[in-house]
């Protein structure tokens, strides 16, 4: 468990520092979030650091799907409830989302959608990794018979 803990400050970690990067992006090409950068440092500050937490949220959540002893759809579901508190919390305190706004709808479903697209690479990515365990037993059941 020690490991699993160890990997999810890791991924945490690189995950903050995308965030971070994500936000600077966005904030340059949207301009949504330039009333926290119009505040000085500490707002820029909060900007940041608030776009790193996503990230973070984001990545370390990924080890989540490490836990074999869960299944696949559990796995998925707690990751994208935690992501999505977390995007909505990030979303409407630096106000990428606002109620009043029909883009956020459209911002939400964008999310899902990606989500849906992450979710299903990952589905192909575990049947081949399946696939291989199962091919290499076949080798090794095929190596075990012919020896004796």
């Amino acid at each position: 468990m020690r490991e699993f803990w160890n990997r999810t400050a890791i991924m945490a970690a690189v995950g903050f520092a995308l965030g971070v990067l994500v936000g600077l992006g966005f904030l340059s090409i949207t301009g949504v979030g330039t009333y926290y950068v119009q505040n000085g440092t500490d707002g820029l500050a909060l900007y940041l650091a608030l776009s790193g937490l996503l990230g973070a949220v984001g990545m370390g959540g990924t080890t989540i799907y490490s836990l074999e002893h869960w299944g696949l759809l559990r796995c998925t579901a707690t990751h994208f409830v935690i992501t999505l508190a977390a995007y909505c919390a990030v979303g409407f305190t630096l106000g990428w989302l606002d109620l009043r706004e029909p883009a956020t709808l459209y911002m939400f479903l964008g999310y899902v959608i990606a989500y849906f697209i992450i979710w299903l690479v990952m589905c192909i990515r575990y049947k081949r990794q399946i696939r291989r365990i199962n091919e290499a037993l076949k080798t090794w059941k095929a190596h075990q018979d012919d020896d004796k």
